[in-house]
């Protein structure tokens, strides 16, 4: 398109006017791959409008990333089968292919914002979490706690088995139950709590409230691992970024979201890096 400016292609881009593969292209730099069709006209075509609650953040052939808000399900239970983030994603594939599908990679609590991935395919979904922890080269969670820890970072290293009947997750003695490892940094601190930065080397349920909770820092509106407080009426956990392999592009693909502005609110200005 001579003459035209890339402020222009940006604007042109924000009304949905350039397609890929019959989908709304918005961003400039999105590879294409061969085989793929491009158009483009003056009306903008019909756009799905996903749930309050739900973003996506990336997106290609084979993978869809949202970030989640806090009080969603990843999947269906028994008592809440379609207000969740897999069936909100569900109906934004299918809206523009009736027959895309959509696969389950890993889980977030409900009550945790952030950072979720899907896959498009059953075979990508297997591709993903056959090695998962060699795929995933690192998960970063950003959560406000009660109190400060007395060292500003650390690793909390313990062993986690799930209560058969109340289903709670508990620290166990070592070598009974899943080994658990942590690490953490304090980001800031102000009136009694502190923002702490948190990063995974494993990845059992519950396992950072378990350990917070366990270093006698539970995480701030976590009732059921021991918070006394409840400052923004939801639990203070957001996963803000993952990092990983992708399996067909063979380059190591980076998320990241925003610190939550309550959780800033609550302690003050803090960068997670």
């Amino acid at each position: 398109m001579p003459g035209k400016s890339r402020t222009s292609l940006k604007q042109l881009l924000a009304k949905g006017v350039f397609l890929v593969n019959g989908r709304p292209l918005r961003r400039l730099d999105q590879i294409m791959q061969p085989g793929t069709v491009i158009t483009h006209g003056r009306k903008p075509e019909p756009q799905f409008k996903m749930p309050q609650g739900v973003r996506v953040i990336y997106e290609d052939r084979w993978i869809v990333a949202i970030e989640k808000a806090s009080g969603l399900l990843t999947i269906a239970t028994d008592k809440q089968q379609a207000h969740t983030a897999y069936s909100y994603v569900s109906q934004y594939l299918k809206f523009y292919n009736p027959n895309d599908k959509v696969f389950v990679v890993h889980r977030l609590d409900r009550d945790t914002s952030g950072v979720l991935l899907f896959a498009k395919s059953e075979e990508c979904q297997e591709l993903l979490q056959r090695d998962w922890a060699e795929t995933v080269s690192a998960r970063h969670y950003v959560a406000v706690v009660e109190g400060v820890p007395t060292e500003s970072e650390g690793t909390i290293h313990t062993w986690l088995r799930e209560h058969p009947k109340s289903l709670k997750m508990s620290v166990s003695a070592e070598g009974e139950g899943q080994e658990a490892i942590t690490h953490y940094r304090v980001l800031t601190t102000r009136k009694g709590y502190a923002l702490v930065d948190l990063e995974l080397e494993t990845g059992r349920k519950n396992q950072i409230r378990v350990h917070l909770a366990h270093i006698g820092h539970p995480i701030a509106g976590d009732v059921k691992y021991g918070a006394r407080s409840n400052p923004i009426d939801r639990l203070c956990l957001h996963a803000y970024n993952i990092e990983f392999e992708h399996p067909y592009l063979q380059k190591i693909v980076n998320l990241q979201t925003k610190i939550p502005h309550d959780f800033i609110a609550i302690t003050g200005e803090g960068k997670a890096n």
